[in-house]
């Protein structure tokens, strides 16, 4: 076994790779040797500025029928028999594992070889893998203090620590939060690039109006078609005083781009609209009001940067996590909580209403939004690690 070398599992989507990448870069940056296992959706969000390898296994949900339980049970026998490999020739010191199912195979190839296991969760609610593993872990770190889930017996090896956050998007803490200020002319001609729609399409001209209120609309990994259902025609549905000065910014599925932009063209409404942003730390820094899904890595990345925040979780997300991590952050002030079976085209539209109309309001939730993020996880993480 090597003192300096340590393996991160991590997989299944950006909410789970973007903190155990940021971690691993840390302990990367102080001389440790890194390896990733993760299935084949971190290459998503891999870069060959990282200074570590990685290793793609073979996972797979469980779904409760014959025919997918015998494929899952396949994949995984192969994910484990694969981690197991890696483990016995890497040899590392112990395993830090960040969640999902992602991390099963090599959760129980370590088990097998009695190496140690750190777990992260990310969520308001332990998530089941790493229920089923917290009694093997040597230590649990959770990003909210009243995380649900954990057991009475594991309390003394629990530390709350935060959640890691990309670097480009931490240093946006620094930047302080400001409304759109009067200028004197915007040149509507300008290009400004991705599938952008501007007023300037229909009416092109020169005209005196304020800045442009920026929201940023933001569906998760999984797109959120209900945002492209209702969002547009939730804008569309706003006074026309505040709709000729609003910038909107959308990610949504790579199939319903085409159809989004339909509909933010036929209201004539200013848009940015995409499927995925490689500048999200830009988009994240202009935006003045950010509507999202409830994942704990997305929030962690607005409450850093000091957003007021519309959320809406996503209804069946495992054990309801989304809206626990929802109401944390409503609870301290940071966000406006819209549960799915409430999302209406008039709720939506009448809450952008009350806090466009509020700068007050604004100025406030953008304060506790920073108040309830998590500062210096990665750090705070590499502390209890060794300690």
């Amino acid at each position: 076994m090597d003192s300096k070398k340590i393996i991160i599992a991590t997989g299944g989507t950006g909410g789970h790779i973007f903190p155990a990448r940021v971690l691993a870069k840390k302990l990367a940056n102080k001389g440790y040797d890194i390896k990733i296992i993760a299935d084949k959706n971190y290459q998503k969000y891999s870069f060959v500025a990282d200074n570590f390898s990685y290793n793609i296994i073979s996972v797979s949900q469980i779904k409760k029928t014959f025919k997918y339980l015998l494929l899952a049970g396949i994949k995984i026998s192969f994910g484990v028999l694969k981690s197991f490999f890696i483990l016995l020739f890497f040899r590392p010191q112990f395993i830090i594992a960040f969640g999902g199912y992602a991390t099963f195979p090599v959760l129980c190839a370590t088990i097998l070889l009695r190496k140690k296991i750190i777990l992260h969760e990310q969520n308001a609610h332990l998530g089941k893998i790493n229920r089923i593993f917290a009694k093997f872990a040597d230590k649990i770190f959770v990003t909210y203090k009243n995380t649900e889930g954990i057991k009475s017996e594991f309390i003394e090896k629990t530390f709350v620590v935060g959640n890691p956050v990309r670097e480009n998007i931490a240093k946006l803490a620094k930047v302080k939060y400001q409304l759109p200020i009067e200028e004197k002319f915007r040149d509507s001609n300008k290009n400004m690039g991705y599938d952008l729609l501007l007023k300037s399409d229909f009416n092109p001209s020169k005209r005196e109006i304020k800045s442009f209120f920026n929201i940023l609309i933001i569906g998760g990994s999984g797109g959120a078609k209900i945002f492209s259902d209702i969002l547009p025609k939730a804008i569309f549905n706003l006074r026309s005083d505040i709709k000729q000065d609003l910038l909107i910014t959308q990610q949504c599925k790579t199939d319903l781009v085409e159809s989004t932009i339909k509909q933010y063209k036929l209201f004539k409404t200013n848009a940015i609209i995409g499927n995925f942003f490689d500048d999200m730390d830009e988009k994240i820094k202009n935006a003045h009001l950010i509507i999202s899904r409830a994942g704990s890595s997305a929030i962690s990345e607005f409450n850093i940067a000091r957003k007021p925040l519309i959320l809406i979780p996503f209804a069946n997300s495992a054990d309801n996590h989304q809206l626990k991590n929802a109401k944390e952050i409503e609870k301290k002030g940071g966000a406006m909580v819209i549960e799915e079976k409430d999302l209406t085209i008039n709720r939506i539209s009448s809450l952008i209403t009350e806090l466009i109309d509020n700068s007050k309001m604004l100025l406030e939730m953008s304060e506790k939004s920073y108040r309830a993020a998590s500062k210096n996880a990665a750090e705070k993480m590499l502390k209890k690690v060794f300690n």
